[in-house]
């Protein structure tokens, strides 16, 4: 596994792989920057919205520059965008560009994630516990946040393969099937962010959506929509997701064209990559 540095900002990053294709909406506007956009950029795209984003606490986001070491539990990152709207960001940096950008794209869901977030945060922060000591479900949460995809398919056996591990299968066999019948939207900003200098081992955690065939074909922006609609509701059900292992692990340099290499079938034979299964504890 060889990661390479992050390049700066170049406004033809979308086009680097197809993983990026679900921010078109987004990236367009921010073509024509030949340099790093500033923090009034982002917080203008976000006044151009037809409906305000908000916190569970009904706070309007707010693009602010990031501060120092927190000296009080309101002043930490998730309960500061909860309490205040304010989401800390740090200048020329693609980590927290994204994680903007996902905002954007899934209002309802990243606001819900925030609000599980803060009654477990409380706990560690202000009762004297061990601030690095999340929850089952805090690591689930940040795991999705950061590194999750959502997969939706009209084929209920497609998302099977994934449940079963059985890759080539899915990437090779049912290859063509791919096109029409499935779709794999990522979530976590730091898949975005990898997938700048992508490496084989690149994993995104997941969760397996079924959907109408119609929904395949809709614009990128009904997707964000319908896709924003049913992880909110998961995530506030909070029985289906509740610790890391509910996410599905997809090798997403398997898709077709995600890699430049896997157009040839010998490329789903690296089983350290495309794992039969999780791994163990021996």
């Amino acid at each position: 596994m060889n990661k390479s540095p992050l390049p700066d900002w170049f406004p033809q990053f979308p086009l680097s792989s197809p993983l990026f294709d679900p921010l078109t909406p987004l990236t367009d506007k921010f073509s024509g920057f030949e340099h790093w956009p500033q923090l009034a950029d982002f917080q203008a795209l976000l006044n151009e919205q037809s409906s305000p984003i908000t916190t569970l606490t009904g706070k309007c986001l707010k693009i602010v520059e990031q501060e120092g070491k927190p000296s009080h539990f309101e002043q930490h990152y998730a309960p500061r965008i909860y309490m205040t709207g304010e989401i800390q960001t740090r200048l020329e940096n693609w980590h927290d560009f994204f994680q903007y950008l996902t905002w954007i794209m899934f209002p309802k869901t990243k606001a819900i994630i925030n609000s599980i977030h803060i009654p477990h945060a409380r706990a560690r922060i202000t009762q004297g516990g061990d601030i690095g000591a999340r929850s089952p479900i805090e690591n689930m949460l940040s795991l999705f946040d950061e590194g999750g995809a959502v997969i939706i398919s009209s084929d209920p056996s497609l998302l099977e393969l994934i449940r079963e591990f059985r890759w080539k299968e899915l990437f090779w066999e049912r290859r063509t099937e791919l096109a029409s019948k499935f779709r794999c939207i990522t979530f976590g900003h730091a898949m975005y962010e990898k997938a700048l200098t992508p490496y084989i081992g690149m994993t995104a955690n997941c969760i397996l959506l079924h959907c109408d065939e119609n929904i395949i074909n809709q614009s990128w922006l009904e997707q964000w929509r319908w896709v924003d609609e049913q992880l909110a509701t998961i995530f506030s059900d909070g029985e289906i997701l509740q610790k890391p292992k509910d996410l599905a692990p997809f090798p997403i340099l398997g898709m077709p064209g995600w890699d430049k290499n896997n157009a040839d079938e010998a490329y789903y034979d690296n089983q350290s990559y495309f794992r039969t299964g999780r791994r163990t504890k021996t």
